[in-house]
């Protein structure tokens, strides 16, 4: 297969007819496109463009879209439209954050593009490939985990000591959401082999070094390290300020006010949990066909959500206690040298 940008040139025929109930369109089109671009390029075909509840696809004249092309190298060559070309909208949207962020944050604003753009990097050129070489998906993650934390945090809000503060108290924090998920799926037998990808991936793992069952324990850390980032770097802040304000504060006052604060950021987060697997289609499908109960908590999907939700919310909370012990301790010692 390939997929190539096309171009409706003409729509000969459309059989397609609007479904009021589900706002979508059923029949067929026939479309008279051009390739604009790999070997097909500037090729003109006909093509039939079928519309159903999960392939709705409805072309117009001019319209420009993504066309799949099987089989390119045979004489036997079918060409089909696949989807909308929306790359364009994507790019303007994420162009006008970028505007946006530049715009409100100013030099803040252009750090804060530089360190999503290396985290971003991290992980699809750094974390990715390491795990498809066969490097542990554990080791890797925590890995880059700790240096995009380092560098992000460290890019924004410079080399101070509450930074320091904020990098430990997230890095612990997510590594321990980490390991209590391990813990826990081995207790409740869940891996990447209990995935709805599990069979590409072991499409993948036959011809790379993947570890499949390693897998998931990637996907908890990445996923909760922006959440327990922003209360790391809350209770970090917040106390610096304190410290500041008042120097002769205690180390245990000043613990106790972190733990007051993260209260507040502990009380929201916890809606971490219910929203981990209560926002997911699958679960309003298992609703809907009235599973039962016991087959409904003993299944795989439902599982591994819930366990998502526990960790990555147990990793959140008990960053505020960490950073908050980090501040008493380390906040002391400075601001009183200084």
């Amino acid at each position: 297969l390939s997929y190539s940008k096309a171009k409706v040139l003409r729509v000969i025929d459309d059989q397609s007819k609007k479904d009021e109930t589900t706002n979508r369109y059923y029949g067929v089109q026939s479309l008279y496109v051009e390739i604009l671009d790999g070997s097909y390029k500037n090729k003109k075909v006909y093509i039939d463009n079928y519309l159903s509840t999960t392939h709705n696809v409805r072309l117009k004249n001019g319209e420009t879209f993504i066309a799949c092309i099987d089989n390119p190298e045979s004489d036997n060559t079918l060409i089909t439209a696949y989807n909308y070309y929306r790359t364009p909208y994507i790019y303007g949207f994420v162009g006008l954050l970028l505007i946006i962020i530049l715009m409100i944050g100013k030099s803040k604003g252009m750090r804060t593009i530089i360190s999503l753009a290396f985290t971003l990097y991290a992980i699809v050129g750094l974390l990715l490939p390491m795990i498809f070489s066969g490097f542990s998906p554990i080791i890797s993650t925590i890995f880059i985990v700790i240096l995009t934390t380092g560098y992000s945090l460290f890019m924004l809000n410079g080399a101070s000591i509450k930074t320091w503060v904020a990098v430990i108290a997230t890095s612990l924090g997510v590594i321990i959401s980490g390991l209590s998920f391990l813990v826990l799926s081995q207790l409740i037998h869940i891996s990447g082999f209990n995935t709805d990808q599990a069979e590409a991936l072991i499409i993948i793992s036959q011809q790379t070094g993947l570890k499949i069952n390693e897998v998931l324990f990637s996907g908890i850390l990445i996923s909760g390290l922006g959440a327990v980032m922003d209360v790391g770097m809350s209770i970090a802040s917040s106390l610096y300020e304190v410290k500041a304000l008042n120097p002769q504060i205690t180390k245990s006052q000043l613990f106790k006010s972190g733990i007051n604060i993260g209260k507040d950021m502990i009380g929201t987060m916890c809606n971490t949990l219910i929203l981990a697997f209560t926002g997911s289609s699958m679960t309003i499908l298992f609703f809907a066909y009235q599973i039962q109960y016991p087959q409904l908590m003993n299944s795989d999907f439902i599982a591994i959500e819930i366990a998502q939700g526990i960790t990555g919310t147990l990793g959140i909370i008990l960053t505020v206690p960490i950073g908050a012990l980090l501040c008493s301790l380390l906040y002391h010692k400075h601001l009183k040298a200084s």
